[in-house]
């Protein structure tokens, strides 16, 4: 099959698998956008067409591998069940006047899209009209279709953003937290939510001798907040001080205010990812964030699937069939939602520069574009295929969002040529026939 792109943006053609080890023809187009100030005020998205975006082909992060959280995911996963939302940014406090916590917010309006308003029932003969009990049953469906169509939150996300505080000892059982600092300004990472690493090393010990402690939060490896026990018991063994202050997450969910530190008990033995997730559960707090989430963390990484002596003799180089295409959704569970329809609204507050959103609200509604790929079949029909939008990254330093829209084709249909192609008419058909131009 022969792949054309015949689009200003960047798009690529790849080979994927499924479970059932069936391989398909997978299309994906990254597609930029600035934000920008209309005549009347408001936000528009503006497609960047002159300066492509490219579709990222590997995992990018804020600092060094590992030791930062993710910034981006690879655009080249084969297949997203929902659509990902993910937002690049600095909360800002209201106004930017610093302040010891506030409030961040995300939401996604969208309208639904497989609704159509009713059609009036047919009068018996032409020039008749509807009796008025018709008229009324037609008037009833119309309401109710249109209340069904009407936009909708698909997401509405609010985290609770704090100044540098501390979580300390106030005796041998009780914690508490210290009030925390007024500050304007904190990125959203990862490593100011809920996680972290135990590390404890025998007093003096040289720096290839192993630790005594080494273990880490399987849900956020980089964050704070979080103890393993066996710091605690390592440390009172060796006649080491025991933690006493620790710093207190900066980024949690609405409402919440942690007081004491996480505690958690990990199995000495390795654990397998799925054993991982049940721990993490068992922490009893998730951490709060709206960036991508790390493949390794859990309980993304228990989607993965089984990669034991068994999948290396019957199965390798395929997947394992306990494989779920979830494992490829990067954001947060709660930011995972339907495939973005094209006109749907963004809404942000406190989460860009005040400078620039004096008000702490941003607003933005997407133009309607449409991605699609024409299918040309081996007995020369053409077949116009919507690609789904299963990726939505809103960066708000750069003010400007990007969209992945991405398709999947049978590596064995009877298609000769796909065609990557861009429709900017919200309202114009996706192939448009010989006829149809002469007449324009």
């Amino acid at each position: 099959m022969e792949f054309r792109n015949l689009t200003p943006f960047d798009a690529m053609c790849f080979r994927a698998a499924t479970p059932s080890d069936r391989e398909y023809r997978v299309v994906a187009m990254k597609v930029g956008y600035r934000l920008v100030r209309g005549r009347r005020g408001q936000w528009q998205a503006e497609v960047n067409d002159d300066r492509p975006v490219p579709l990222t082909l590997a995992d990018e992060y804020w600092g060094e591998e590992g030791a930062s959280s993710p910034r981006e995911e690879s655009d080249l996963a084969p297949c997203k069940p929902r659509c990902d939302v993910i937002v690049n940014a600095i909360a800002h406090a209201p106004c930017g006047v610093p302040a010891s916590d506030w409030e961040v917010r995300v939401k996604v309006t969208a309208r639904p899209q497989w609704l159509q308003l009713p059609q009036p029932p047919r009068p018996l003969h032409p020039g008749a009209r509807l009796t008025p009990r018709q008229q009324q049953e037609w008037d009833s469906e119309t309401q109710r279709a249109q209340a069904l169509a009407a936009p909708r939150a698909v997401l509405d996300k609010r985290l609770r953003i704090s100044g540098p505080a501390v979580l300390y000892r106030r005796d041998k059982r009780n914690w508490e937290r210290t009030p925390p600092e007024a500050i304007a300004s904190l990125p959203m990472r990862w490593e100011y939510a809920l996680g972290g690493r135990s590390l404890l090393r025998r007093a003096g010990a040289p720096e290839h001798e192993p630790p005594l402690v080494d273990e880490v939060c399987f849900s956020n490896p980089l964050g704070r907040g979080w103890i393993e026990q066996r710091e605690l018991e390592e440390a009172r063994s060796a006649g080491q001080p025991e933690v006493e202050r620790i710093a207190a997450p900066q980024i949690e969910a609405a409402g919440v205010r942690m007081r004491q530190p996480v505690i958690a008990r990990h199995a000495s033995a390795n654990q397998d990812a799925r054993t991982m997730a049940e721990t993490a559960r068992s922490y009893g707090e998730t951490p709060a964030g709206l960036g991508v989430v790390g493949r390794a963390w859990a309980p993304r990484l228990a989607l993965a699937g089984t990669y034991d002596d068994a999948w290396l003799e019957q199965r390798h180089p395929w997947l394992p069939k306990d494989f779920d295409f979830g494992y490829w959704n990067a954001a947060p569970v709660d930011q995972q939602i339907p495939y973005l329809p094209p006109d749907a609204c963004i809404e942000l507050w406190n989460l860009s520069d005040p400078a620039t959103t004096p008000e702490g609200h941003l607003s933005v509604t997407l133009p309607g574009h449409r991605a699609l790929v024409l299918a040309r079949l081996d007995n020369g029909a053409l077949l116009p295929l919507p690609m789904v939008t299963d990726t939505l990254l809103v960066d708000t330093q750069a003010m400007a969002l990007s969209l992945v829209h991405r398709i999947w084709i049978p590596s064995d249909a009877p298609v000769r040529v796909v065609e990557a192609r861009f429709e900017t008419d919200p309202q114009a058909p996706l192939v448009r026939s010989r006829n149809m131009a002469l007449n324009q």
